[in-house]
């Protein structure tokens, strides 16, 4: 089985083989699914027309990735008009070189990120460390998988598999200055990361970023984020 993106271990089927034997990670995500379902029919019931606002975005999506080629250079003519600077890549070792060359630029070694498919296809954390430059993931379940040494389990809930223990275990191990009587209360958890991150916020001077979805139009770049990690970058 080839790798469905550059950064997917090649060897899924046998890492697969051994995780559905693993009992407590079944359990992490049989609870972590059933949590995540409960709230998304909670918000849906909410709008009387959610499943005519889907259709709406969907057919937005199928008809942008059509024409495709002529909305980036609409985008790019809007953005370069709003002052913005375009860089076009052929590939992901290009695309790495231009991030890289840009944060060079800036004399900075380290760099704080917003959750990132597209960065997480490329390697773009792995080819930043080969320049001697350091990127900090800021998304909450980002930042577990990366102090974890982990890799990404979902591309909505990165860390989806692990549960509130482990990922006390985890700060304990790789946060410095998380005191030794941190409890694996959500809350407690989450005041343990927002002081880690907040270090990071005003420590670093380059931020990196994707887009959720951009209006070629405007030149404008969405950004959507829950924890405010978004803004502080």
């Amino acid at each position: 089985m080839s790798a469905t993106f550059l950064g997917m271990p090649g060897n899924f089927p046998k890492n697969a083989a051994k995780a559905v034997q693993d009992s407590q990670l079944r359990y992490n995500l049989r609870k972590a699914t059933h949590t995540i379902r409960g709230k998304r029919a909670n918000v849906v019931s909410e709008l009387p027309d959610w499943q005519e606002l889907r259709a709406a975005g969907k057919a937005i999506k199928d008809h942008t990735l059509r024409n495709l080629d002529r909305y980036l250079v609409q985008l790019e003519e809007a953005v370069t008009r709003a002052g913005g600077t375009v860089h076009w890549a052929r590939d992901a070792a290009e695309a790495n070189a231009i991030v890289a060359g840009l944060v060079k630029a800036t004399g900075e070694t380290e760099v704080v990120k917003v959750k990132s498919m597209a960065t997480q296809e490329i390697e773009l954390n792995q080819a930043l460390a080969a320049q001697g430059i350091t990127a900090y993931e800021t998304d909450l379940a980002e930042l577990i998988v990366q102090l974890g040494d982990d890799f990404p389990s979902h591309i909505l809930v990165p860390a989806i598999h692990r549960n509130r223990s482990e990922i006390r275990e985890i700060f304990l191990e790789k946060m410095p200055k998380v005191p030794p009587n941190l409890t694996d209360d959500p809350p407690a958890l989450a005041e343990a990361a927002r002081l880690h991150l907040r270090e990071r916020f005003l420590k670093s001077k380059v931020a990196i970023s994707g887009a959720n979805f951009m209006i070629a139009e405007t030149g404008t770049l969405v950004v959507l984020e829950s924890e405010g990690n978004g803004r502080m970058c």
